[in-house]
């Protein structure tokens, strides 16, 4: 009988400790996943913003320039205007078939990546 009591005892000892080895590798594991996501979450909206900038500038020297051009600012600005509402209308068109995919592929591919 002793010898039952002590098996039992072993499996129970043996069953707590799988439980929280497993709780343990969970936490692990979602503490892993979390900060993937932030410092992606970081680089991106860093890269967004300087991303902004880079069109900002780049759509105003474009639109002066133009402007200089056609010897009429106003033209240049929506010349440059019209130019960023078409890449808007290409960019709204293909969303739903090529961007969507991929950013969700992208993110997909962050979250489960073992390296």
């Amino acid at each position: 009988m002793s010898q039952e009591n002590n098996s039992a005892e072993n499996i129970a000892n043996t069953a707590v400790e799988l439980v929280e080895s497993y709780r343990d590798l969970v936490a692990l594991k979602v503490t892993e996943h979390t900060s993937l996501g932030i410092s992606v979450s970081i680089i991106g909206i860093l890269s967004l913003m300087i991303a902004v900038f880079v069109f900002l500038f780049v759509g105003l020297g474009a639109a002066w320039w133009l402007g200089e051009y056609y010897q009429d600012m106003k033209i240049g600005f929506f010349i440059m205007g019209g130019i960023y509402t078409v890449l808007f209308g290409i960019i709204l068109a293909t969303s739903e078939k090529i961007w969507v995919p991929k950013i969700r592929n992208l993110i997909i591919k962050k979250i489960y990546d073992k390296d």
